[in-house]
């Protein structure tokens, strides 16, 4: 990782007082005592040299951070101090591929609030299962530790003139010290999303976030 300095950037945020379950960004300003610094996120070099760009209030408000039971709040969201979501365009792996779109959120918390945000993040995966009908995503447990788990979401979905079929896309959701960390590949168009590529992103934006206190 490159050292920081001490004009890093902090990316704006809003915090745990916002009526809304997830924060929005407005993009990057001068270094503040608050916020996310830009440092914190997955960087250009990690993510094939995409920039991230903001996310308006409620874009891929379902990965923000994951919420299989809708948007109702989670009682630890009070304990959120900070959050920022970002996308990034992800190259393909080929010469002129197809890009994905990868979201990014990282939520800072007061003590002992990730923890706990992180348990009823489980929870509600496994009270809300979900499905494959109209509008509805279908969430499954890859793969499941004390702090971190990877996820399928699955949906069905009908690009222009073709038959509705199922998608799936994938999130890795990490609690790091006291932040929620979620990267999720949520494909392009009718396009499934990368599991490996989830799998390479969680570990360098876990990295990442280490840099949080």
């Amino acid at each position: 990782m490159t050292a920081c300095t001490t004009a890093d950037p902090a990316v704006t945020t809003s915090a745990a007082t916002e009526s809304s379950p997830v924060a929005a960004t407005s993009g990057a300003s001068a270094a503040t005592t608050d916020g996310i610094p830009a440092s914190a996120l997955l960087q250009p070099a990690d993510v094939g040299g995409a920039q991230a760009e903001p996310l308006e209030r409620g874009d891929f408000a379902h990965v923000r951070p994951l919420r299989p039971c809708g948007a109702d709040r989670y009682p630890s969201d009070g304990s959120r101090t900070d959050a920022v979501a970002v996308r990034y365009a992800v190259p393909g792996a080929e010469e002129a591929g197809t890009p994905s779109v990868v979201v990014e959120f990282v939520g800072r918390h007061e003590s002992g609030g990730a923890a706990e945000q992180f348990r009823e993040i489980d929870a509600a995966l496994k009270r809300c299962p979900g499905g494959l009908g109209e509008g509805q995503h279908k969430w499954e447990i890859v793969e499941s530790d004390s702090d971190s788990m990877l996820i399928r979401i699955g949906q069905r979905f009908a690009y222009a003139d073709e038959e509705p079929a199922t998608v799936n896309h994938y999130a890795a959701l990490s609690r790091v010290n006291d932040a929620v960390v979620v990267v999720a590949d949520l494909g392009w168009e009718n396009i499934d999303g990368s599991e490996q590529l989830v799998r390479d992103l969680i570990k360098k934006a876990e990295q990442r976030a280490a840099s949080l206190t």
